[in-house]
């Protein structure tokens, strides 16, 4: 995960970060732990969606980030209480697919954002991403 990422968001007003501890995003929750943004981790990836929504009903700009073994955890709280009210939080999703219990998520993880409508995009370590 590119160690810009977090300067990217927050420079384009993210100032509400929660979600799932993983070792794929470590520098990136690093980055967030070491802010001066709030920050809450979550005990589960819909938790951490509920908590980003309440941030965005707040004024606060959200960002959840999770691993895409998370996906599944997610699919309620956005298409019931995110999506139908317009308030989506950006979620930073870490993508592995290379060991056996990864695959089919790996294999799968845009697809099942793209069916239930959801923006996204893949993020090439060393471009700049954030628009």
């Amino acid at each position: 995960m590119d160690h810009n990422l977090f300067s990217d968001l927050t420079s384009k007003g993210c100032n509400f970060f929660t979600g799932v501890p993983d070792s794929s995003l470590k520098p990136f929750q690093n980055k967030i732990i070491e802010s001066k943004f709030t920050h809450i981790s979550a005990v589960n990836e819909a938790h951490a969606v509920a908590m980003a929504f309440g941030a965005e009903l707040a004024g606060k700009k959200s960002c959840v980030y999770l691993q895409n073994s998370g996906l599944g955890n997610i699919i309620n709280p956005l298409t019931s209480l995110c999506m139908p009210f317009n308030i989506c939080p950006l979620l930073v999703i870490g993508h592995r697919h290379t060991l056996p219990q990864h695959k089919i998520m790996g294999e799968t993880d845009t697809s099942i954002l793209e069916i239930i409508g959801y923006k996204n995009f893949i993020l090439v370590k060393g471009e700049n991403n954030v628009k």
